[in-house]
């Protein structure tokens, strides 16, 4: 008789831990905010963010559990959108939710931070690539910034072995707002894998200011000379 008590008892476990599983939210649906940060506003200015979302099930359902918008800015709590004409170019931050229609409902919450991006940014306008045992490539470096730079640029190529063959150098004065010329480089290799490093500095010695920023590129493959 307690043989049959115990069975059922764990018949009846297993069915309630089952269902429990059942009701559960399935760990492997990457159910996330994408949006990472907000654009800085203008005032007069139109402004529209749409919060992005992946996985899940819709429709969503939007929250915003702290409210810091600037006066002029309003949220579609339906939609996930941030709108308006903001009345100054104040930076926000606001604590955002979304849930789906699963049953039970999916969340997922996130900061965002409305920001003007980076100051001093590098862009390729000729992606580094090699040609038979040469490295070429070009960058741009643009001044965000509302200050002249000294700006310092490096481009470096290191290899497997942690050996490193610098492609270019250039030292100049960017204007707040100018971009550079094209910086180009065309160096020959020695055989081996390389990772090209580009950085740029930009220092403004009257407010003791250096403004960064990097640029990388993996797996470069010299096979041949």
């Amino acid at each position: 008789m307690c043989k049959t008590w115990i069975a059922l008892l764990c018949i009846t476990t297993l069915a309630s831990a089952e269902s429990v599983f059942a009701q559960a939210p399935r760990s492997d649906r990457a159910f996330q905010i994408l949006t990472s940060n907000l654009p800085l506003p203008e005032p007069g200015v139109e402004y529209k963010a749409e919060l992005k979302v992946v996985g899940g099930k819709p429709p969503y359902s939007w929250a915003m559990l702290e409210q810091r918008l600037p006066a002029g800015l309003t949220f579609d709590s339906a939609r996930g959108i941030i709108f308006g004409i903001p009345q100054s170019e104040t930076q926000f931050s606001v604590l955002v939710q979304v849930s789906d229609s699963s049953e039970p409902p999916l969340t997922s919450t996130r900061l965002l931070v409305a920001n003007p991006g980076p100051l001093l940014a590098i862009r390729w306008t000729d992606r580094p690539h090699i040609s038979v045992d040469h490295l070429a490539g070009a960058a741009r470096v643009k001044n965000s910034s509302k200050d002249n730079v000294d700006l310092t640029v490096v481009v470096v190529a290191v290899n497997e072995v942690g050996k490193a063959f610098a492609v270019r150098y250039e030292h100049l004065t960017l204007a707040k707002g100018a971009e550079t010329p094209d910086l180009k480089f065309d160096s020959s290799l020695p055989l081996g894998q390389y990772t090209l490093h580009a950085d740029a500095i930009g220092e403004v010695p009257v407010k003791n200011v250096i403004y960064r920023d990097r640029r990388e590129v993996e797996r470069l493959i010299v096979e041949s000379q």
